[in-house]
């Protein structure tokens, strides 16, 4: 249910067009147009079903994929709208394995597409503070860290 909340996102930022919308469920694609209407933007050209991403990844109108879908098919999936000339944003993991990771990383490269991994809690307020108070040596001398989060399922 991630792509709901990114069409949200996304239409809340000007001069971003949606054009193109893909879900394995119609029903999906047609909640997310739903979305779009209430932002008063033109509906999306809708996509569904197992091969409907790659009908996406080949239009020529598309500059960047956003893929939020189950995490096997996020290297198959950005793999191949890399070498259709698409940018890739991707929901976490972005891969599974080194190999994976690889993947991304050569295609990117032979492509010259972005592929840019999405970690909200990279980027947000108290991890940028928290970076710049270790920069300043606030913590002192830093030897070691860990950590991690459980999300509450």
């Amino acid at each position: 249910m991630r792509g709901p909340g990114a069409v949200e996102r996304f239409a809340n930022i000007d001069g971003v067009e949606i054009v193109a919308l893909c879900d394995l469920y119609p029903e999906c694609v047609d909640k997310s147009q739903e979305i779009l209407a209430g932002h008063n933007l033109p509906a999306a050209a809708p996509y569904s079903g197992e091969e409907g991403w790659k009908e996406l990844c080949r239009r020529d109108d598309i500059d960047l994929v956003y893929i939020c879908t189950p995490w096997q098919l996020h290297v198959p999936m950005a793999v191949y709208a890399m070498e259709h000339g698409k940018h890739v944003a991707v929901e976490v993991p972005a891969a599974m394995s080194l190999d994976e990771c690889w993947q991304l990383v050569d295609t990117a490269e032979k492509t010259q597409r972005h592929c840019m991994m999405l970690e909200n809690c990279v980027y947000d307020f108290f991890e940028l503070t928290t970076l710049n108070m270790a920069q300043h040596g606030l913590f002192g001398e830093i030897l070691h860290t860990e950590g991690s989060y459980i999300h509450n399922l």
